[in-house]
């Protein structure tokens, strides 16, 4: 095969991008009328006006935990200083929020949920925070999300912290009534397996469908999303353990039941594996994915590398594996505006090298402020979640068009649309058919 300079120098330019994801809710176009931060059901506390712990005259405190050197084993740590950049260039160029500089403090918790909780714990009560933005993992949450919602373990929910835009698609950050105080940000798996489901059943009706899922809170979300929508014949679910080096057994399982189309409800390292797998035994079903598994990460594990030709290898094999995206791509979408700005954001004001996870930090930071100016003149805890409940019809800038944020005091899931697309041979993604949401 012949490949252009142009090719191998944009492929070149991939091996910088690490890709994860996030951004928004709602594809309807129309603009919605902003309900005002009303009282959120269950949770009473500071009087109106009364400015909260982290608030001063001149600064408002947030603050964040985050697998930041990465000892727990995740890529995700890069997206604090992503963040970081983006509030230095609302407070140096924007004036800041509510008259206010915002300060940003974040804690490493290692990815441990014993760890993040000890963390939270620190900058609730010795920093006094006022609110909590993007935390990161489902695990490592779980072990703060508690805490966050009644700090004084009086079971009233009515003395939370602004529990944020959590950075994690667990489905259960939704729940209301068990943690009123905390917002999922990135799409739940769950809704993300139900607008999978939909291109599934009316694009490959008649499929054999085999799952491979983690045996864990991210894995089952995919299996009961897939299973309440997806109308075709499931001949197997195979499950794996997030501490397993081998899943070979599971995808022979699959292929031997018949699975002409198989779905991995996975974390990256094992959706690598298995395509890997499926292909070394000359199995090449239909692959469909979650969108934690970003296409250059995929192609980095498959080829062994970030060079040119290693990316070129890994894409070879993940060619035509259909997925689902929602925020700009860091060289797909280099020359849009947003993207051009982005990366001067990330030049100028101490940001990591641009990257799908970079866009993706900045799309969260741009929400946090989106809520901190809403709560100006309530700028308090109860006043930011209330703020953060009455966000309707918001874009961050770099995500993907028509997709929206949509909150409400009993939605608190920020991300119910997706966009499928098609990874390309040459590292690409091809719009499959119109964004879908969960919420038509």
């Amino acid at each position: 095969m012949i490949v252009s300079r142009r090719y191998w120098l944009w492929l070149v330019a991939l091996a910088a991008v690490l890709l994860v994801t996030a951004a928004a809710c709602g594809d309807d176009d129309d603009e919605e009328e902003e309900s005002p931060a009303a009282t959120t059901a269950g949770v009473s506390g500071t009087p109106s006006g009364e400015v909260g712990p982290g608030v001063t005259d001149t600064e408002i405190l947030i603050g964040q935990t985050n697998d930041l050197a990465g000892t727990g084993g995740t890529p995700y740590g890069v997206i604090t200083p992503a963040m970081e950049a983006y509030f230095n260039k609302v407070n140096e160029e924007d004036g800041g929020v509510c008259d206010r500089d915002i300060k940003f403090i974040a804690e490493d918790d290692q990815y441990q949920p014993a760890l993040a909780l000890e963390k939270a714990k620190k900058l609730v009560e010795q920093d006094e925070v006022l609110a909590f933005v993007g935390a990161l993992g489902t695990a490592a949450h779980l072990g703060a999300v508690d805490y966050l919602n009644d700090p004084n373990g009086d079971g009233n929910h009515d003395d939370g912290v602004p529990d944020l835009f959590v950075s994690t698609g667990f489905s259960g950050w939704g729940a209301v009534d068990k943690w009123p105080w905390t917002i999922g940000y990135i799409p739940d798996y769950v809704s993300d397996a139900k607008i999978q489901g939909t291109y599934i059943n009316d694009n490959f009706a008649d499929a054999k469908i085999g799952i491979l899922y983690q045996n864990d809170a991210f894995g089952k979300d995919y299996l009961t999303g897939l299973k309440d929508t997806l109308t075709g014949t499931i001949v197997s679910e195979q499950s794996y353990e997030a501490s397993a080096t081998d899943i070979s057994s599971q995808i022979l399982t699959i292929k031997d039941a018949g699975a002409d189309l198989v779905f991995l409800g996975t974390t990256p390292g094992f959706a690598a594996k298995a395509i890997v797998t499926a292909h070394t035994q000359d199995y090449k079903p239909q692959f469909f994915q979650s969108y934690v598994n970003s296409h250059t990460t995929l192609a980095s594990l498959i080829g062994g590398g970030t060079t040119a030709e290693q990316l070129g290898k890994g894409f070879t094999e993940l060619d035509g594996t259909i997925a689902t995206n929602y925020i700009l791509s860091a060289v797909e979408d280099a020359d849009d505006p947003a993207m051009v700005e982005h990366k001067r954001i990330m030049e100028t004001f101490g940001g990591p090298t641009v990257s799908t996870l970079t866009v993706y930090g900045q799309s969260l930071a741009e929400t946090v402020v989106e809520a901190l100016s809403k709560a100006c003149d309530n700028l308090n805890r109860e006043g930011v979640l209330a703020a953060a409940e009455s966000i309707k019809g918001f874009s961050p800038s770099v995500i993907w068009p028509g997709i929206k944020i949509n909150l409400g005091p009993n939605d608190h899931y920020a991300i119910q649309a997706l966009q499928p697309v098609q990874i390309q041979a040459d590292g690409t993604l091809k719009e499959l058919g119109k964004v879908i949401s969960i919420e038509d």
